[in-house]
């Protein structure tokens, strides 16, 4: 653990990067309780990163980067036991180093969809099937349906028809596309043109459900593991494009993303009272004739003048002299 802390630190400022330890948790319970997953790189960052299920390694793993990385994201959202708080265990542990959160299902949700967009590009009329229908498996029915696709949807339970209702109701009311629920694998997966499977790690995509796919299909295992020895050989006779899901697609986003938005609030955003007047930036409301400014640290052009409610009541989109 802490040569990959290490080499990450070394890396990072090799490069003029900020240096960061990443630190996720799994739903799936037949994981390891402690993975080093593959090192994340941006434009903006490097980080080694961690997947824990016990407060011991999330402990052992803070006081020894504290101080040392420049930051620690750590994922928000709850997998584990509840009385398990990673963020707030994260509070009470890391004092030098600066922390931010993500979420890491959303973050898997967005390298699922980005995938899909890239190796199948359009997907008006398609029919996308997930098997696995919990937390990230909704998030991606809602994806694709707003891309226009198709969506069946199945899992063990009986709230299938609720999720499916739930996805038709709230995406864009334009979208082509419709989410359906079907209780068999089988007949969900039948003729897809994309199979994503997103169960916690356990096999349900087999031989019987490949052969059934549409012939240039693409399967995506996205609980990495849902996919059994059988149906893998038969994808890959059949000349099917099988792939195993993997994060790093998008999380060099996230990562930049969560950083350019600390620089966004410190730099850009704000509000500055002057003896010429009060000038806005980044989303201030400003009142009736204070400034619009692109970024309230050494401005460069007036964006124009507030209305007071959030808007522009006149745009000058100048250059920022502030003598003048």
């Amino acid at each position: 653990m802490r040569e990959v802390i290490d080499e990450c630190i070394q890396k990072a400022k090799d490069s003029g990067k900020f240096s960061a330890v990443i630190i996720g948790t799994t739903a799936r319970m037949d994981s390891c309780s402690f993975v080093i997953a593959p090192n994340k790189e941006s434009d903006k960052c490097v980080g080694s990163s961690f997947i824990i299920r016990n407060y011991n390694d999330f402990k052992a793993i803070c006081q020894y980067a504290d101080g040392k990385a420049d930051y620690f994201f750590i994922d928000a959202e709850a997998k584990i036991d509840a009385t398990f708080d990673l963020v707030a265990e994260a509070g009470s542990c890391i004092k030098r180093s600066k922390m931010k959160t993500f979420k890491g299902n959303d973050i898997t949700a967005l390298a699922c969809d980005l995938l899909v967009s890239e190796m199948i590009g359009d997907l008006r009329g398609k029919k996308v099937s997930i098997i696995g229908a919990g937390n990230i498996g909704s998030k991606m029915a809602l994806k694709s349906v707003e891309r226009g696709a198709n969506v069946f949807i199945t899992r063990r339970d009986d709230r299938g028809e609720l999720i499916a209702e739930a996805m038709n109701t709230i995406k864009n009311r334009y979208s082509i596309g419709r989410v359906y629920s079907e209780k068999n694998a089988s007949k969900c997966a039948d003729k897809a043109d994309v199979l994503i499977g997103f169960t916690q790690g356990y096999p349900v995509i087999d031989e019987q459900i490949t052969a059934s796919l549409s012939n240039h299909a693409l399967i995506i295992d996205g609980g990495v593991g849902t996919i059994t020895e059988g149906a893998i050989a038969c994808a890959k006779q059949l000349g099917l494009t099988i792939l195993r899901l993997d994060i790093r697609i998008a999380f060099p986003y996230v990562m930049d993303s969560i950083l350019s938005t600390e620089h966004f609030i410190e730099k850009i955003a704000g509000t500055i009272t002057a003896d010429d007047g009060t000038y806005v930036a980044g989303g201030y409301i400003g009142g009736i004739g204070d400034i619009v400014v692109d970024q309230i640290h050494a401005p460069t052009k007036i964006i124009g003048i507030a209305d007071g409610k959030g808007g522009i009541q006149h745009y000058h989109n100048k250059k920022f002299n502030r003598n003048k």
